[in-house]
């Protein structure tokens, strides 16, 4: 797995948040992961199998990326 970009959520219900986009197509599952995390006890991942379901959920949030 390789992590293609790193932000913060910067509008939305989900605001402050970090996200991360982690590449794991010659990985175990393939596809890609999206995590979200607001604390270390809070927080959400996502999988897609396809880069164009990750976009799809990227839409709904305006990220501040730094990588």
């Amino acid at each position: 797995m390789s992590i293609v970009r790193k932000g913060v959520i910067v509008t939305s219900g989900c605001s402050g948040w970090k996200i991360v986009v982690v590449d794991d197509r010659d990985g175990d599952t393939g596809g890609y992961y999206l995590y979200l995390k607001k604390s270390d006890i809070e927080g959400a991942d996502y999988w897609f199998e396809h880069e164009a379901g990750l976009q799809a959920q990227l839409v709904d949030f305006e990220v501040e990326w730094i990588v």
